[in-house]
């Protein structure tokens, strides 16, 4: 006999999602597309609370696809059907691979032509804080609203490369002088890259033990006050891979993830990511004990200095 989670991971092998357990209580649940290597949660799985049916849904292709305990699953998958629909996400993990090696070689080109940042540049002024081997250039964008593609380009750019385990650079995050009004942030990525497993660091000696903080102001702050070797994971749900890929080089480093204190966020995912991450790679915690992150607790430490 089929359990209702047996029909939920037939319904998700047809609509291309990864399966994951979740429970009954009729909300949707984020999911992994099948094709998705960076586990951007396009996908979405509900199960009814009284165990008798749900529905999954794949955002990036539109396909739903509802089922139920009592009946037969709603599309048999044949032999042929299942060739097919692997050798699509197979298509389409391909041209991911293609649109990245492209974004990759981009991100080199630009980074080889830039400069290196100056001091006083306004973003680090802001924070207090030294380059630490960014560079600068003029940043460009191309973005969509109601009327249309419109390309922006943002002079005085701050960039920071994202690099492999390998060490080869595969992205570029960008830090502009002020938030942009068009983009509606003051960061930004090469469109199309890799974020997932990739990383950067401040410190070029090696140190025990190392730190692991999500942005760049709160690594060159942690460097500058401790000395440390400190790994940008560039966001909280990045910081899991930079960990693991630290522990497998450097397998008796004492590894402590310097966390974002999210408090004034559902969940706090800063902290939680951190302690999740620490877990799996036998690694320790801190936090400031402010909402924020280490720049924002040094900076608030300063302003109190009569």
């Amino acid at each position: 006999m089929k359990t209702i989670f047996d029909r939920a991971r037939e319904a998700c092998e047809l609509a291309g999602i990864e399966y994951k357990a979740v429970p009954l209580d009729g909300e949707w649940h984020a999911a992994n597309l099948a094709d998705d290597p960076r586990g951007r949660g396009d996908g979405r799985i509900k199960l009814f609370p009284d165990g008798q049916g749900g529905f999954v849904w794949n955002h990036k292709t539109g396909e739903k696809q509802n089922f139920f305990l009592d009946r037969q699953s709603p599309k048999q998958i044949s032999p042929a059907e299942r060739a097919r629909i692997k050798a699509e996400q197979e298509r389409r993990q391909q041209e991911q691979r293609e649109r990245q090696n492209r974004t990759a070689r981009r991100a080199r080109a630009i980074w080889s032509a830039a400069t290196s940042a100056p001091s006083d540049h306004p973003y680090l002024s802001k924070k207090h804080i030294q380059p630490h081997g960014a560079r600068l250039t003029t940043w460009q964008r191309s973005y969509e609203d109601k009327s249309g593609r419109h390309k922006i380009t943002v002079e005085n750019a701050l960039i920071l490369p994202l690099a492999d385990a390998a060490g080869r650079i595969r992205n570029l995050q960008a830090i502009f002088p002020a938030e942009s009004l068009e983009l509606g942030r003051g960061k930004d990525f090469l469109p199309f890259g890799e974020t997932a497993g990739l990383f950067w660091w401040i410190g070029a000696e090696k140190t025990d033990p190392v730190l692991i903080a999500e942005g760049f102001a709160t690594a060159a702050t942690l460097h500058e006050e401790t000395g440390y070797r400190v790994y940008i994971a560039f966001s909280a749900g990045n910081l899991l891979a930079v960990g693991q890929i630290v522990r497998k080089h450097l397998p008796a480093v004492k590894i402590i993830f310097a966390a974002d204190n999210d408090k004034k966020t559902a969940g706090n995912p800063g902290l939680t990511k951190a302690n999740e991450a620490a877990l799996a790679v036998d690694g320790f915690v801190t936090c400031p004990p402010i909402a924020g992150d280490f720049n924002d607790y040094t900076l608030s430490l300063q302003e109190a200095k009569p």
